[in-house]
């Protein structure tokens, strides 16, 4: 049973959770399940806070209330000051959350010339077919130099490091980065 009052989850407020106070369960729901401070709550999910740069620093733990509302109980600084176990949780929840393909190379990009790309591209889920709609937004390479492809559907690619990319891979790149 969740006891806490509506002015316990102020928005402006960023409250950092010490983790030796949290415990974490996966349920076979794919929810989480949590012990905080003698609190109990279910259905909890994990959110980056910042998920192209920082992946394993200010992870929001948040449930869901009885009016179906996320309320935020907190943020993780650092998984690395979990226990190995508590972090192993976390990782494998939001790798699961935020699965997202590497493009490790690239084939062709075609230009139909009505708003779509379509990058054939191998990646580490196999090779893809990936159709982007307005190349200028969803083409989003970050000040981390990180490439973040969105496709017409709404999956995410990345290229972590366009450096890594063999020569024949950038040069079809270069005309969209």
């Amino acid at each position: 049973m969740n006891n806490y009052k509506v002015d316990d989850f102020s928005i402006d407020t960023l409250r950092i959770i010490d983790v030796n106070k949290l415990k974490l369960e996966k349920k076979d729901s794919g929810y989480l399940f949590a012990e905080y401070e003698g609190n109990k709550y279910e259905e909890v999910s994990l959110t980056r806070l910042q998920p192209f740069y920082c992946l394993d620093t200010y992870i929001s733990v948040a449930f869901k209330n009885n009016e179906e509302e996320w309320i935020e109980i907190g943020v993780i600084k650092d998984l690395k000051d979990m226990s190995d176990e508590q972090r192993q949780l976390c990782e494998d929840y939001l790798n699961f959350r935020y699965y997202i393909p590497v493009i490790t190379k690239i084939y062709s990009i075609r230009d139909n010339r009505m708003g779509y790309l379509f990058v054939d591209a191998e990646t580490t889920a196999g090779r893809k077919k990936i159709a982007v709609n307005d190349w200028w937004t969803n083409f989003r390479l970050n000040t981390s130099g990180i490439l973040t492809v969105t496709d017409s559907d709404g999956n995410k690619y990345q290229v972590p490091d366009l450096n890594k990319l063999d020569g024949k891979s950038n040069k079809k790149l270069e005309l969209f980065v």
